[in-house]
């Protein structure tokens, strides 16, 4: 995808709109502040565009794509969330 597309613009809103909506739930489910702890670590190290960089953005990749992929980020956030509450001896 070219840098500063249309279609990039949009994927990256997508991403960003996906991710907070995804925090939310996660807040919803563990505790809050741990959750906040992890967003922060996430903002502090460049944002998720740092995971997704590593991810080649392709013309021929599709909306289906990104998503998936966007799922198996939040899915490896969610188990460290559930880990770390589990150390710390909270309920997930």
């Amino acid at each position: 995808m070219e840098p500063g597309s249309d279609r990039e613009q949009i994927v990256e809103k997508m991403f960003d709109a996906g991710l907070k909506e995804k925090f939310s739930q996660l807040a919803r489910k563990y505790d809050h502040n741990l959750v906040f702890e992890f967003w922060t670590q996430i903002v502090k190290s460049g944002g998720a565009k740092n995971y997704f960089s590593k991810w080649e953005w392709k013309p021929e990749t599709t909306i289906g794509q990104a998503l998936d992929c966007l799922d198996g980020y939040c899915d490896s956030i969610e188990a460290m969330i559930r880990d770390r509450q589990e150390e710390r001896g909270g309920k997930g």
